[in-house]
């Protein structure tokens, strides 16, 4: 009996010393979209590709901005990632292309005049010093016709050194990521509409 209580003393120990997990979302800086009708032509945002060295729970950072990766234990995404990038694209890109007359349409996989797929190719960086980003992206039509693309690569400096900086400058990232393709897209929907 007494080495059964020396293990459930020792498993006790082991978690009280553990640290509690923290959950982070990207954040976008949009406010809700209102609107009393939503015009008729739409954007789908297809699902996002990550690299597989991003694809996981822990949050990813660099040792002192090299090559060494640093998968996070107890600092995790509330979501995953792709879904997170996805969502606040989304947040971005809503009020500013429906001032264009085109309406994106929440998470869903069907539908839509235009589809805009995005693969980020990097969103990561140092705590305590900067996060990149880099994204291609490419809008199509319904008929799987290539109406644009591009890629999109910043930077922003993380301000402290804990994840939660890593992350709101990872959200930064983002969002001035979606920004720049509410600038860049509307003309190439124009151009599908004259077609």
């Amino acid at each position: 009996m007494r080495p059964l209580a020396f293990l459930l003393v020792l498993m006790l120990a082991a978690c009280v010393h553990s640290a509690p997990t923290a959950y982070y979302l990207l954040e976008s800086s949009a406010e809700p979209v209102r609107a009393d009708s939503l015009p008729a032509k739409t954007l789908r945002i297809a699902r996002v590709v990550v690299p597989e060295y991003l694809n996981r729970g822990g949050i990813v950072s660099r040792v002192d901005g090299q090559t060494r990766l640093v998968v996070a234990q107890f600092n995790v995404w509330a979501e995953p990632l792709d879904q997170g990038v996805r969502r606040v694209v989304r947040e971005e890109l809503a009020p500013q292309l429906l001032e264009a007359g085109v309406n994106v349409q929440a998470s869903g996989d069907d539908g839509g005049d235009v589809v805009l797929f995005l693969d980020v190719r990097r969103l990561d960086g140092t705590v305590g010093g900067k996060a990149y980003a880099e994204l291609h992206w490419s809008l199509k039509n319904r008929h799987d016709a290539v109406l644009g693309q591009g890629s999109h690569a910043d930077e922003e400096p993380v301000r402290g050194r804990e994840y939660t900086d890593l992350v709101r400058a990872e959200s930064v990232l983002a969002s001035r990521f979606a920004t720049r393709l509410a600038g860049l897209l509307p003309p190439l929907m124009a151009k599908e509409k004259r077609e």
